[in-house]
C-alpha cells in the first residue's frame, strides 16, 4: 500500500511519513478530496489512520495486538475509530456531540482516537459551532480528521486550526502496476540492506524470463520512477531516482541486442546495488 500511496499522492504520502518521523502530528486535518470518489478518498483515509496507530504502537503500551487493531479498522468496527457522513445531505449537531462525548471517556485499548467527519462542508452553522468547540480545547490523545471538496466551504475559525493536506485527482486511466512489480521497485529501495543478487532466481523465474518479459518489465518500471519524479518535487533521494532511471534506460538498449537473459538481468541487478 505504501508504494501505491508514494505514486499516487506524493505530496501526501511524504507528509504523513515526514509528520509520523519527527513525531509533528496535528490535533486536527482537513483535507481536501480534489473530487476524487469516495472510495478513493476513504483508501488513502484509511491508510493515513492505519500509520497513525502502527507509530503510535512502538512508544505506547497499548492493550491490543497491532494486527488485530488494523484488522477492526478494516472492519468498521474499532471503537477509538469512528467514521461520520451526512445524514439525509447534512451533517447533524447529534453526530458531533456523540463523538464530543465518546471520545471524553478514556480509551478502552489505551490508544489515540481518532474521528473522521466526511462531506464536511455539510455541517451546518449549529453543527459546526458544536465540534468548534471540540476543537478549541484538544485533548493530546484526540486526532480530527475533515474531508472536503473545498476547504473554503469551511468555517474560517475550524480551517484556522486544522493542518490541510490536499490529494491529487485520479483518472479512471491511472496507471496500475502489478504486484510483482512493485515487490521487485520496493527490493531496489531496500538494496542498502538486502542483497538483489539473493533473489535473482525469483526475479528471473516470473519478471526476467525471456527477453520479451524482461523488455516489458523494464517499461513499467521506468514508467514507474519516471511517474514518481513528475509528480513529487519532494522527491528525498531525486538524484538516485534519476540514476536508476539511466540504468534501467540503458538495460532495456541492451535488451535489443542478442544477450543471454540471466547474464543481462545479473549485470543489471549488479548496477542497481551500485546506486
Amino acid at each position: 500500500m505504501d508504494l501505491e500511496v508514494e505514486t499516487k499522492q506524493p505530496k501526501f504520502y511524504n507528509y504523513i511519513t515526514k509528520a509520523l518521523n519527527k513525531g509533528f502530528l496535528s490535533h486536527a486535518y482537513l483535507i481536501e478530496s480534489n473530487n476524487n470518489c469516495l472510495e478513493i478518498i476513504k483508501k488513502y483515509i484509511n491508510f493515513f489512520v492505519k500509520k497513525i496507530y502502527q507509530e503510535y504502537y512502538k512508544n505506547a503500551d497499548i492493550s491490543i495486538s497491532l494486527d488485530k487493531l488494523l484488522y477492526l479498522i478494516d472492519k468498521n468496527e474499532f471503537p477509538d475509530f469512528i467514521e461520520i457522513s451526512p445524514v439525509n445531505n447534512q451533517i447533524k449537531k447529534e453526530q458531533l456531540l456523540f463523538i464530543r462525548d465518546d471520545f471524553s471517556n478514556k480509551s478502552l485499548y489505551n490508544t489515540k482516537k481518532i474521528y473522521v467527519v466526511y462531506c464536511c462542508e455539510k455541517m451546518n452553522s449549529s453543527s459546526s459551532n458544536a465540534i468548534l468547540k471540540f476543537l478549541e480545547e484538544p485533548a493530546d490523545d484526540v486526532i480530527a480528521i475533515f474531508v472536503t471538496s473545498n476547504q473554503y466551504n469551511i468555517l474560517d475559525t475550524i480551517r484556522s486550526r486544522c493542518q490541510i493536506l490536499s490529494l491529487l485527482y485520479e483518472t479512471n486511466d491511472d496507471v496500475v502496476f502489478s504486484s510483482k512489480i512493485l515487490e521487485f521497485i520496493d527490493d531496489i529501495s531496500k538494496r542498502d540492506k538486502d542483497n538483489l543478487l539473493l533473489k535473482f532466481n525469483c526475479y528471473s523465474g516470473l519478471l526476467f524470463k525471456d527477453r520479451q518479459h524482461a523488455e516489458l518489465t523494464l517499461k513499467d518500471i521506468i514508467k514507474y520512477y519516471e511517474m514518481l519524479l513528475n509528480q513529487s518535487s519532494d522527491v528525498d533521494n531525486i538524484e538516485d531516482v534519476i540514476y536508476i532511471i539511466s540504468i534501467l534506460q540503458d538495460s532495456l538498449k541492451k535488451l535489443k541486442y542478442n544477450v543471454n537473459v540471466k547474464l543481462w538481468l545479473d549485470n543489471l541487478l549488479l548496477s542497481l546495488m551500485e546506486v
